[in-house]
């Protein structure tokens, strides 16, 4: 699409104004002059055909050369898309539209034509800019210069104009997960508590029913509706209990804010770590780590009666855990114990560090341990990259991304991650700020001793 006559005359004027003053004839500082206005407009006119308009232009105003500017169209041919030859629009044909190797100046049809290629090991050609005149040597390594420099500001506004459309479709695609996945989830939240209480109540009903005995004819269909409503129940609370989980870091992690400000955007609030974070995860996993044969104690000194309350992003940090727990059952290993025989095994629990963060800067390590060969102290200072991953673990399947996602989320929320080992678990805790003033331990949101 031509760009408006308003525009051109607007980009003509803009080239006129910064030449006042400048020597008008067609030397080297003439030419060089001619390509810093060329640079310093294409960013001041940003659009992709504005360039276009500009690469006419500016020989044209700034070196008194007319020009046209061919491009490559859908079918691999060459349509005018500029000019300022006084003599109007030409018909002009060129050879089959490949790239020169290498790159050289041709002349048809009264016209010096220069290729105009992308830059690459293979590079395709864009189009042909075309004076209308005789060029000299000195000219035409300028206009072969100027060719380049078109070629890789076309690259770098097309590569803007891609990603300008992918946030717009990002931004949209955002607004249709609000509307068409977030928006349902509440709903189904509201049917499985709808359900639950059905069931209960179905349950209730069943109870109440006259005692079974031994001459009770539907005794055998009584007692199968009982064991089927209690089972059922028990099946519901399972599945909403899983749901709220995909709910919850489908959410977390779906956030509008996250998509307009192009990180996690972290909604803190008091959680409580082993009821509302931990447990939950643990319970998810539980079945995945029994089938494993893997046994998952708490450590020996944590009250497990307390409960720490953090300031935290509740959908984002409880995914920390499911990273966490997750990597226990890929890569716990049988290993001797302390009990003398050989186990897989996971401990969790939790620990003060009144000097976590400097003096009188307490935090609260929160760690997993799982048995298991140490990991190569090469590979500790890169455990938590992004899409690293240990030559340790070459047999096992991954993608390297999950320590780094419990890196980025701990950091956030102002905290540190580690890994240390001891014969004969790998240990891997996060540590997070606690409020540090003198009520702490009393006000939500605070770390309470766990000792």
């Amino acid at each position: 699409m031509q760009p408006s006559l308003h525009a051109r005359k607007h980009i003509k004027a803009h080239l006129l104004e910064r030449l006042a003053g400048c020597a008008d004839d067609d030397s080297a500082a003439a030419r060089s002059t001619a390509l810093n206005l060329f640079f310093e407009a294409s960013f001041e006119f940003e659009s992709l055909r504005d360039l276009k308009s500009l690469c006419v232009l500016v020989p044209d105003v700034c070196l008194k050369t007319p020009a046209s500017l061919y491009m490559r169209g859908p079918k691999d041919t060459l349509r005018l898309r500029r000019t300022t030859s006084t003599h109007g629009p030409r018909l002009v044909t060129f050879p089959e539209p490949s790239c020169p190797d290498p790159v050289a100046i041709t002349r048809r049809d009264g016209l010096t034509a220069v290729p105009i290629c992308e830059t690459g090991p293979e590079p395709k050609l864009l189009g042909m800019l075309c004076l209308h005149k005789d060029l000299r040597p000195a000219e035409e390594t300028f206009y072969l210069e100027f060719a380049r420099s078109v070629a890789q500001l076309m690259a770098v506004k097309q590569v803007a104009i891609i990603n300008r459309q992918r946030l717009t479709f990002i931004n949209n695609l955002v607004r249709d997960i609000g509307h068409n996945v977030i928006v349902p989830n509440m709903h189904f939240k509201l049917l499985f508590l709808q359900m639950e209480k059905q069931l209960e109540r179905l349950g209730r009903i069943v109870d109440s029913l006259a005692p079974i005995h031994s001459d009770t004819s539907d005794r055998e269909v009584r007692r199968e509706l009982a064991a089927m409503t209690k089972e059922l129940l028990q099946r519901q609370k399972s599945i909403s209990r899983r749901f709220q989980q995909s709910s919850l870091f489908l959410e977390s992690l779906l956030r509008r804010s996250n998509f307009e400000k192009g990180r996690y955007d972290l909604q803190l609030r008091p959680c409580k770590f082993k009821s509302q974070i931990f447990e939950p995860q643990l319970e998810r996993f539980r079945p995945l780590l029994n089938a494993q044969g893997i046994s998952i104690r708490i450590a020996p000194d944590v009250r497990i009666d307390e409960d720490i309350v953090l300031e935290a992003d509740l959908g984002l940090i409880a995914q920390v855990f499911a990273n966490l727990l997750s990597n226990a059952v890929k890569y716990t290993m049988s290993m001797p114990t302390e009990s003398g025989r050989e186990e897989k095994l996971v401990i969790y629990g939790w620990e003060s560090k009144p000097h976590a963060f400097g003096p009188g800067q307490p935090g609260i390590e929160l760690y997993i341990r799982t048995t298991g060969q140490e990991i190569p102290s090469q590979d500790w200072p890169q455990l938590f990259d992004a899409d690293f991953r240990s030559s340790a673990t070459d047999n096992v399947e991954g993608s390297g991304h999950g320590l780094f996602f419990v890196k980025q989320i701990v950091e956030l929320h102002n905290g540190r991650v580690a890994y240390s080992y001891a014969v004969p678990m790998n240990t891997f805790s996060i540590i997070l700020p606690c409020r540090s003033n003198s009520q702490a331990s009393m006000e939500p949101g605070s770390c309470h001793s766990p000792s």
